[in-house]
């Protein structure tokens, strides 16, 4: 079994409709130069059965960092395992979302060759995406996605769990050096040309991509206690409660602008919101904004992870991250306590109110 080109797809451009010039497809991308794209990868990346990540072909050493110390062979190989056994269907082979049960499923799975993770607690001080902690992967991998077809995978063993962690971020580092080289064969003249250009380039590329998921380039998001959780519930006395659901409403209609995606209600419902129609993630996929009443949040429904969902956005869809200066971690904590009371219980705000 061998890796293979698969297109990494784009969302068009929201304004013109046109295609994506950071996307590469087959179209693009000849046979002859997938085959060039191949024999510049597999030294670095090994194959399926036997994968790998070769740093030295960037000049670097596995540095003692707990996001890259486990990309030894052993556990690819472990990982691998595991995941051709359990993920291979709907994710792929190469990673791209399109297994042969992936094409039916709504939402799709997750393309895992791009930087764009959707549930992470991370962020990178100098303002860049941050790519998701291990543990965010395995929380992600443990608990499944409700709403959606990823399953849970809790009856794994923690080195197991581990092990397809260490999968994804190699298949991660695979996707995005491939998509970096293979722009680089489109743009040239000649395939001589470009896999001369591409063998230049790989060390400096791939030491790029391997930076990337070091620990010292981002920073997980600690979540600074709750002034009182849960805030609603716990009130001393109803006209208490009653101010907390009036601020909290009033972030969630103003300050916060949650309104102009989810609806007054909560619902996000398109019929009242058509832009909701329209709205697409970074793959290009329909994908509306989630409907709050329902209480299935897909990134986790713990308070600490709606508060990740609010603070660090949701990357890859029209779901913002806030700072400090938009909201505070009390304004945060309170839209998170409006949330939950909402899916739990609260039935639909009319604007009188």
């Amino acid at each position: 079994m061998e890796y293979y080109f698969s297109a990494h797809t784009r969302r068009p451009d929201p304004q013109t409709k046109q295609p994506n010039p950071d996307e590469l497809t087959e179209t693009q991308l000849k046979p002859e130069a997938q085959r060039v794209l191949a024999r510049l990868l597999k030294p670095v990346f090994g194959t399926p059965a036997h994968p790998k990540v070769d740093v030295e072909q960037a000049g670097l050493q596995f540095p003692e960092d707990r996001e890259l110390a486990s990309l030894d062979p052993q556990t690819l190989a472990e990982g691998s395992r595991l995941y051709r056994r359990f993920c291979i269907h709907c994710h792929g082979i190469v990673g791209d979302g399109r297994g042969s049960t992936g094409r039916w499923l709504n939402p799709p799975p997750r393309d895992f060759r791009t930087i764009w993770f959707k549930f992470r607690s991370t962020y990178d001080p100098s303002g860049a995406l941050a790519l998701p902690s291990r543990e965010d992967l395995k929380r992600t991998i443990r608990s499944g996605i409700p709403g959606a077809s990823m399953p849970s995978f809790a009856l794994l063993s923690e080195y197991e769990l581990e092990a397809i962690v260490s999968y994804v971020i190699h298949l991660n580092m695979r996707g995005r050096l491939e998509h970096a080289l293979g722009k680089i064969l489109v743009e040239r003249a000649g395939l001589s040309e470009g896999e001369a250009e591409g063998k230049d380039a790989l060390p400096d590329l791939l030491r790029q991509i391997v930076e990337s998921w070091t620990t010292r380039r981002k920073l997980v998001k600690k979540v600074p206690p709750a002034p009182r959780w849960p805030m609603i519930e716990a009130a001393a006395t109803p006209s208490e409660s009653a101010e907390l659901i009036r601020r909290a409403r009033d972030l969630f209609v103003n300050k916060g602008a949650c309104v102009q995606c989810h609806g007054i209600d909560g619902r996000g419902d398109p019929r009242e919101i058509p832009e909701n129609a329209q709205r697409r993630d970074f793959w290009g996929n329909v994908l509306p904004p989630r409907d709050l009443t329902q209480g299935v949040f897909r990134g986790g429904s713990r308070p600490q992870d709606l508060f990740w969902r609010i603070r660090l956005g949701i990357a890859g869809t029209d779901m913002p991250a806030t700072d400090e200066k938009q909201l505070s971690d009390e304004e945060v904590w309170l839209l998170v306590n409006y949330v939950l009371d909402m899916s739990r219980t609260r039935p639909p705000i009319s604007l009188a109110e």
